[in-house]
């Protein structure tokens, strides 16, 4: 298998927990949710999903996906990737751009795919179809709820801040270092074998490239997102956030988590949740359970409790084992 292929496969895997054989039955199966249109003011669009937890028609409850890293369809995982969450919802969950209904990522991304997939895009596609969404229906939500998994982190920590309507912010796989810097870190410790500072000397020779790549995303994806980091967006909300990191992800050194608990702590806030699940991978996968079932379950059981910030302090629940 190439390198890229390996890349490929594992950015399909990176959601779901389960094997690409297992997501491509599932996009098949009765239960995959039938993909929806959602036209952007400026002439895009993207596929959407639209489904219901619960018996209500009227939950008082709406919660928001974005995409995650890559351009595999979320039709492969929903709605079990929400099994754990208890309540009654309304859940939207929105593609990129030019991710079709049926895409698997496998064998990469159309051109259009890489030259809209941004963080400004994506805050700005996100953002749009929330507001269009919340408009739609016929109730007022209690809550409003945004889920970023991994990558999706950085929209939706922007659009939880920006978007009036948003009530609370929901991480996994995402904390407070830059990529930069959390790729440092894993090198340090052995999770990748890749030189960090000679592939961003590289990336910086052509920036805006969509030709050339490097680990299986182009120049221009890795200039955008490289320096980034959700920090200032988490510390600026005045709502609440939780957020689950497996304890050995190897994509996000669980050590960028406690460093972001550390700031909110020093900044005087209380609205971070630290969950960490001991010896889980970046899907929250462990050699003997897998914790997201349980991270969604603690999501419901916190919204049961809005609008009720948490009262310990986010380094006290960092340094300590579940």
């Amino acid at each position: 298998m190439s390198r890229a292929l390996a890349l490929l496969l594992s950015s399909l895997m990176l959601v779901s927990g389960c094997t690409s054989l297992q997501r491509l039955s599932h996009g098949f199966s009765d239960r995959a949710p039938e993909p929806l249109a959602f036209n952007y003011p400026d002439g895009g669009s993207s596929i959407y999903y639209d489904f219901s937890l619960g018996p209500q028609a009227q939950p008082e409850t709406v919660v928001f996906f974005y995409g995650g890293s890559g351009c595999p369809s979320w039709k492969y995982v929903m709605p079990d990737y929400v099994r754990g969450f208890a309540l009654p919802a309304r859940v939207f969950v929105l593609n990129k751009r030019f991710v079709s209904d049926r895409s698997t990522g496998l064998f990469g991304c159309e051109r259009g795919f890489h030259a809209s997939n941004h963080p400004a895009q994506w805050a700005a596609d996100y953002s749009a179809f929330i507001s269009a969404r919340l408009e739609s229906l016929e109730w007022q939500p209690r809550h409003v709820v945004l889920v970023g998994v991994s990558e999706g982190a950085l929209p939706a920590a922007r659009v939880a801040r920006t978007h009036p309507r948003v009530t609370h912010l929901a991480l996994i796989g995402a904390a407070g270092y830059s990529m930069r810097r959390s790729l440092a870190v894993l090198k340090d410790k052995g999770a990748i074998g890749f030189d960090v500072a000679a592939g961003a000397a590289e990336i910086a020779t052509a920036p805006r490239s969509l030709d050339k790549a490097w680990y299986g995303h182009p120049y221009r994806w890795w200039s955008e997102v490289l320096d980034l980091d959700i920090t200032e967006d988490l510390l600026a909300l005045d709502k609440p956030v939780l957020l689950g990191i497996g304890e050995a992800d190897q994509s996000v050194p669980v050590e960028s988590a406690r460093f972001l608990a550390e700031k909110f702590d020093a900044a005087g806030k209380r609205h971070l949740s630290l969950k960490i699940y001991p010896g889980a991978d970046h899907r929250l996968n462990a050699p003997d359970r897998a914790y997201r079932d349980e991270f969604f379950a603690t999501l419901a059981h916190w919204l049961r409790q809005a609008p009720a910030v948490p009262a310990r302090s986010a380094a006290a629940e960092a340094h300590a084992r579940p």
